[in-house]
């Protein structure tokens, strides 16, 4: 990764949680002040999610835990303290990175048992939030899936989303392909509030014509709605 003026900090045994996730180094930089990133190894990238009759789909992959769009009223946040970190503000600040997933996903997705089932993207931390600028992760997790012919959909906060609509593009000749954005509406100061690390409300609306402008089916989820 090509960060300026990072630092490292070597694992003392005093992250056990993180151990168990893999993890390989911790990493700061002042071009995300606040926030440290712990590369992990991932051994699974797949994820079946238990049967509900309401998901229409059964598997999800996320490339990050912990998200610094720090929305507070994330459902992911208590996922957090399976690591031994707090779901406040350890979730907004220390992000876990799945360095190798698209490796781990292309492998999984090889194997004979695997259906081609729907899998979504960005159902426990946003796949696009600001660390993806430096990881790049989501090209090779999109190439896995099209090339698999495995169909799947993306649901984003993060304008970073455009970045990739050529290749979205692509893989929507090869499989179904879906992404939503959501969409938070009320009162501005009370939003970055609410929602501190996200784009505004209207570059994510400049992000869903871009989506539709590349003739891909967009979705909007609009939540919260804030008084």
């Amino acid at each position: 990764m090509r960060w300026a003026a990072q630092t490292l900090d070597v694992d003392d045994g005093a992250l056990p949680g993180l151990e168990r996730a893999g993890l390989v180094r911790s990493v700061q930089t002042p071009e995300f002040e606040g926030i440290t990133f712990h590369e992990v190894l991932c051994k699974s990238a797949l994820n079946k999610t238990p049967e509900a009759p309401n998901l229409p789909f059964r598997f999800t992959v996320n490339t990050f835990r912990g998200c610094s769009h720090a929305c507070r009223y994330c459902f992911a946040r208590p996922t957090h303290e399976y690591l031994d970190l707090d779901a406040g503000r350890d979730f907004d600040s220390r992000i876990v990175v799945k360095t190798n997933v698209a490796a781990v996903l292309r492998r999984e997705l090889a194997r004979r048992s695997w259906k081609r089932e729907h899998v979504a993207l960005g159902t426990n931390t946003d796949p696009y939030q600001r660390a993806e600028g430096r990881y790049r992760l989501m090209p090779g997790v999109i190439r896995a899936l099209a090339e698999s012919g495995t169909p799947f959909s993306i649901l984003t906060k993060g304008t970073l989303l455009r970045r990739d609509l050529p290749l979205l593009t692509l893989a929507a000749g090869q499989v179904d392909v879906g992404v939503a954005v959501s969409l938070a509406i009320g009162e501005p100061d009370l939003q970055k509030q609410i929602e501190p690390g996200t784009p505004s409300p209207k570059a994510r609306l400049d992000l869903i014509r871009a989506v539709s402008d590349a003739g891909l089916p967009c979705h909007v989820m609009v939540a919260p709605v804030i008084p």
